[in-house]
């Protein structure tokens, strides 16, 4: 058994690099067999106060909201064609204007999906997709404050088709296609195409060793456009059968305006199952961004955004009954290099969360969360954000 899932880690990680996992946490195999199970839905209402809507050192406003709907999962991933999909379709409602916008009631759709077809000698065909349509966007991978006001629509699409050369080599080609979309105001809609290949080497039962490279071209309604050209040695390693990690290190040319410059790139992903019931989450990227960049004209022309981002998210089954969650994210940007005579400006964002569920009946829970948000704004001035929750949510 210990053999069986040592190669599932492996296999897993073989074709991250040139994938380019859409959420930060991802990039490392997964521990453990997933499960399979049967199609479940679901329905939820969360009740809330919001002690600064607007996210703004200047307009503070504390205020209430219900979030309800109604959602539905599935995942199969014993059969050779594997498929998993997770959807909800609800709103948010506040009891006064929220997120810098004159509306109270919000759209919260989500869509997200994985499939994987297994051919014959070695091939693979693998797809993830998602879309989301929210008035708050998701902090787990620390997007930046300014890019959550009022409704997005955000979406990708991965593809990646994998072949197995021998019994340690193998190639894979990916396509990846992202980009959000502001329906409040014209706050920076931007596309992300992206395009790569990997060629990994499975040193042992427990290591894969890769190179990948990768083209991606930043298309931004505001701000000066960029292309860059990725070059990374990674490491897949299972460290256990309940542990993995990732690694991911190279350099980022990166052209925009005609102007090409080099920077470094890095990212490391690490799963773990601490004890029975625990397990922990973590990652850390540093790569040239265009991000925290939208909200004021004289920043929309930054040619360098250096960020550092760091994310860890910890699990803790207590009983069958009671399980908590608790984490924390942090995005830190380093304007080094302005066509606007702002040098060196920089700005950071930290997200802290905590949540408590407790389960009343077999298809009945109960769920408590608290978020603390702060970050910098433009004007140098410091925001504070707190968030708490309670809420029941019904299987069936």
């Amino acid at each position: 058994m210990k053999s069986l899932v040592y190669k599932m880690l492996v296999v897993a990680g073989v074709f991250a690099p040139a994938a380019q996992a859409y959420s930060l946490f991802d990039a490392a195999p997964a521990v453990g067999v997933p499960e399979s199970y049967a199609i479940r839905y679901n329905a939820y209402m969360n009740v809330g106060v919001d002690d600064n809507v607007n996210s703004s050192p200047r307009d503070e406003k504390s205020g209430g909201f219900v979030r309800l709907g109604v959602g539905a999962s599935y995942a199969d991933y014993e059969s050779v064609t594997k498929l998993s999909y997770r959807a909800r379709v609800g709103a948010q409602l506040y009891d006064k204007d929220a997120h810098g916008t004159q509306d109270r009631s919000f759209t919260d759709i989500l869509i997200n999906g994985s499939f994987t077809h297994s051919m014959d000698r070695g091939r693979q065909y693998s797809c993830s997709l998602g879309l989301t349509y929210t008035p708050e966007v998701d902090y787990s991978d620390s997007f930046s404050r300014d890019r959550s006001y009022g409704e997005r629509l955000n979406w990708y699409i991965n593809n990646t088709y994998s072949h197995a050369i021998d019994e340690r080599w193998a190639a894979s080609l990916s396509l990846a296609y992202s980009g959000d979309v502001s329906f409040e105001n014209d706050y920076d809609d931007r596309q992300y195409l992206t395009v790569g290949a990997g060629l990994n080497y499975k040193a042992s039962e427990r290591t894969t060793y890769g190179l990948s490279t990768r083209y991606r071209y930043d298309f931004r309604e505001v701000g000066l456009e960029s292309e860059s050209v990725y070059l990374n040695g990674t490491v897949s390693y299972a460290l256990s059968p309940v542990s993995s990690l990732f690694l991911s290190a190279g350099t980022q040319y990166k052209i925009v305006d005609g102007t090409g410059d080099v920077y470094p790139d890095i990212s490391f992903s690490y799963n773990r199952e601490l004890a029975e019931g625990m397990s922990v989450r973590a990652y850390l990227t540093y790569s040239n961004e265009n991000s925290m960049s939208s909200l004021v004209s004289r920043v929309d022309d930054y040619r360098s955004v250096e960020t550092l981002r760091a994310g860890v998210r910890l699990n803790y089954v207590y009983t069958p009954r009671v399980s908590f969650s608790c984490g924390a994210v942090m995005t830190k940007s380093d304007y080094s290099d302005s066509v606007k005579g702002t040098k060196g400006y920089e700005r950071t964002f930290w997200s802290v969360n905590a949540g408590m569920a407790y389960k009343l009946t077999n298809s009945t829970s109960l769920n408590f969360d608290y978020a603390y948000y702060t970050g910098d704004t433009y004007a140098d001035d410091d925001y504070q954000r707190n968030v708490v929750s309670a809420g029941l949510n019904y299987t069936f």
